[in-house]
């Protein structure tokens, strides 16, 4: 599903658009559009396969009778290329017309919900008992939101260049609340504004919602990072939503973006912005850093520090195999079709084959980055942090810098999703935010 075109870009709105989660229409027209053109795909892959195992033996009898038998194999090919066709064609038309007439009639109706009541409730019904990650307060549209986050991680960049409703709009939350851009909307949502910010980027295939994980109402230790930091210092925490199918360099681009109209129009003057990524979050994080130029004088005074958790900096191994295993496919013929699945990956996906590389002395001007890694394994042993890391990121690669200024730290004994919700690594966000702010007595 992966293209040759560039991307197409969604810069144009999306924040600025004000759009938040697609309506029960959109997400419906989205899915059929995605399902045709998944049909066309996996087709198109049968078609290819069926078509490198029906050559051995018609090059092979070819072969021992100087092709004789060529007008056999060209009727054969003729009638499997137009069934072939006919099955890629008939199923993408058939859902893409369904989409045509869910959007036809989402137009059409006053309220988006009369087409799940026309289902009988039954497209919501089902969503509620698709198995993703419980979060607090998990709701049918939590699930979607979720469900939609995952499926915008492997196809997101198709998703733009089609334009499907499904795909993920970035703009920034707040406690579950989409946060308005503009002056009179940003001072009716926070009418008690702070001075500093705090931003946190989830990683590729999840929304905000992944910052709750592992959260447990017996141990309050364990609550969102957002909510203890708001508890323990005088700031404002925000969460990113964006498309991680996308490229870093895209969805950077567009962060740095919807940041400056956001500090521009901030109730009160900014004093200070904290970036927290997480894996691909990080990334984005600190390409946006990098992006800052002359033009961004606002940022550059106002971003403060970068933590990356558990961010592939230097590339994450699981990316590298899949491109090694696409391209060793694509060697053979018989193993092509193989190949082109391993190729249907986003662009986001691909960026993190090589990270962004380590840190280097002009990255982040003043910035200061905190680089935070883990191990699945003890620290003591040293093939565990080097090679499997924290299951997809290796410490080295989480901690790669080149500057020597980056503050930097291995945990043990941490997977790659502990990181977004764990005690001791909240400890480390308080020195962070200590730098600037006092913390609160309790």
């Amino acid at each position: 599903m992966n293209t040759d075109k560039p991307e197409h870009s969604t810069d144009h709105g999306t924040a600025e658009r004000g759009r938040g989660d697609p309506t029960t229409a959109e997400t419906l027209e989205g899915t059929l559009m995605l399902v045709g053109d998944t049909i066309a795909q996996a087709t198109s892959r049968v078609h290819e396969f069926h078509r490198a195992i029906s050559d051995i033996p018609f090059k092979a009898v070819g072969t021992a009778t100087v092709s004789a038998s060529k007008p056999v194999e060209m009727v054969h090919n003729e009638i499997t290329d137009l069934v072939y066709g006919a099955v890629r064609e008939t199923g993408k038309g058939l859902f893409s017309g369904a989409a045509w007439v869910v959007r036809q009639a989402n137009q059409s109706l006053s309220s988006p919900q009369i087409i799940d009541e026309a289902l009988g409730g039954e497209l919501m019904e089902q969503v509620s008992r698709v198995p993703v990650p419980g979060v607090p307060g998990d709701t049918a549209a939590k699930r979607v939101s979720a469900i939609s986050s995952a499926i915008n991680g492997v196809f997101g960049d198709h998703l733009a260049a089609t334009r499907n409703p499904m795909e993920v709009k970035m703009g920034l939350y707040a406690h579950g609340q989409l946060v308005g851009t503009t002056q009179e909307e940003l001072m009716q949502q926070f009418p008690q504004a702070t001075r500093h910010l705090v931003v946190f980027v989830h990683g590729l295939c999840c929304n905000e919602d992944s910052w709750n994980l592992y959260v447990d109402s017996a141990r309050p230790e364990t609550r969102p990072y957002a909510v203890r930091l708001e508890e323990d210092f005088a700031l404002t925490a925000l969460h990113l939503r964006y498309n991680t199918g996308r490229t870093i360099e895209a969805n950077a681009r567009q962060f740095k973006r919807l940041l400056n109209k956001l500090v521009r129009n901030w109730p009160v003057a900014v004093e200070g912005v904290t970036l927290v990524g997480h894996s691909m979050g990080g990334l984005v994080s600190r390409a946006l850093v990098e992006m800052i130029d002359h033009d961004d004088l606002i940022l550059r005074r106002a971003i403060r520090d970068v933590v990356c958790l558990g961010s592939p900096h230097d590339g994450a191994p699981l990316a590298r195999l899949a491109a090694a295993g696409e391209q060793l496919f694509n060697r053979f013929e018989l193993s092509k079709p193989l190949g082109r699945v391993l190729g249907v990956r986003s662009r986001g996906i691909r960026d993190l084959k090589d990270g962004l590389g380590p840190l280097k002395t002009h990255d982040g001007h003043d910035v200061m980055f905190h680089l935070i890694g883990s191990s699945i394994g003890d620290s003591t042993g040293s093939w565990l942090p080097n090679t499997v890391g924290d299951g997809l990121v290796t410490v080295k690669s989480a901690l790669a810098d080149d500057t020597g200024r980056a503050q930097r730290l291995a945990f043990s004994h941490k997977h790659h999703m502990n990181l977004l919700n764990d005690p001791e690594v909240y400890l480390e966000l308080q020195m962070v935010m200590r730098q600037h702010l006092r913390q609160r007595v309790e």
